[in-house]
């Protein structure tokens, strides 16, 4: 059901919010009136697009792109419960003033079922980058109000905001897709290929940029074996795909070059 919300005067001026596009927007603040008491609902990107975008053709293929851009800033979570996609927002209760909260009907956001989108719903893996790569962001007036995950801390207490996953997934893997297509394409981008994405650019500041794993990529195309062109006798070429690459024994070994050339590694 439908709920009366409010907007702040200060929503406009929000860092968070000048880093997404105006369709995102739009969605976030739509998304208030169909969330409950608790900040959740439904979020299956068909019916969120017939509810919120009903006069709108476009917003089926779009909404999936909108959901990302909100999820990248941390703005909403998208996750799975026993086969079924919900939505929250973080920092509701910063957003709305609930008087009497109705008792939730709808499972809490884990950790461990988060997910940033459904690719049985939409292909979006398959559209390549839609923003530039911004990387991790820090506001630049820590007075200002950050609509989405960066609150300060005493609206949120000691603990801070959960970590935020930045990684800009959609984008690495539109460059993998790009430099190394003679390799399996990715078709679902589950939790776990997203927990090993996460934590290999994580490991290193250098790595948290799209142009270097493009270049990792590049380097990769370079690597005969890893791309199948390297068969011994009676047994068929091996062919890395992106989980295997990102996987940590196998990340360590291609970057200390170990299946480089044998004249190069001479």
């Amino acid at each position: 059901m439908a709920r009366i919300r409010t907007i702040k005067p200060e929503f406009p001026q929000s860092e968070s919010m000048g880093r997404i596009s105006r369709d995102a927007r739009l969605l976030f603040v739509q998304l208030w009136c169909i969330c409950d008491d608790h900040g959740r609902t439904r979020a299956a990107s068909r019916m969120l697009a017939s509810l919120l975008f009903p006069y709108d053709d476009d917003a089926p293929s779009l909404i999936e792109g909108w959901l990302s851009e909100l999820q990248r800033e941390g703005c909403v979570r998208l996750y799975e419960h026993e086969g079924s996609r919900f939505l929250e927002i973080p920092n509701w209760l910063k957003h709305q003033k609930i008087d009497k909260p109705s008792k939730p009907q709808l499972p809490a956001f884990d950790e461990s079922s988060r997910i940033l989108a459904n690719p049985r719903e939409h292909s979006w893996l398959d559209q390549g980058p839609r923003t530039k790569d911004q990387g991790p962001t820090r506001a630049s007036n820590a007075d200002a109000l950050e609509v989405c995950g960066t609150a300060s801390a005493d609206l949120l207490g000691d603990q801070g905001p959960a970590p935020i996953d930045r990684t800009p997934h959609a984008e690495i893997v539109a460059a993998y897709h790009a430099e190394l297509q003679m390799l399996p394409r990715v078709r679902e981008w589950d939790l776990r290929r997203q927990a090993l994405l996460r934590s290999r650019w994580r490991e290193s500041k250098e790595r948290q940029s799209v142009d270097w794993w493009r270049e990792f990529f590049r380097y990769v195309a370079g690597c005969p074996f890893l791309v199948g062109q390297g068969a011994s006798k009676g047994r068929d070429p091996f062919i890395a795909d992106l989980e295997w690459l990102i996987s940590p024994k196998n990340f360590r070994k291609v970057v200390e070059g170990r299946y480089e050339p044998r004249e190069v590694r001479q």
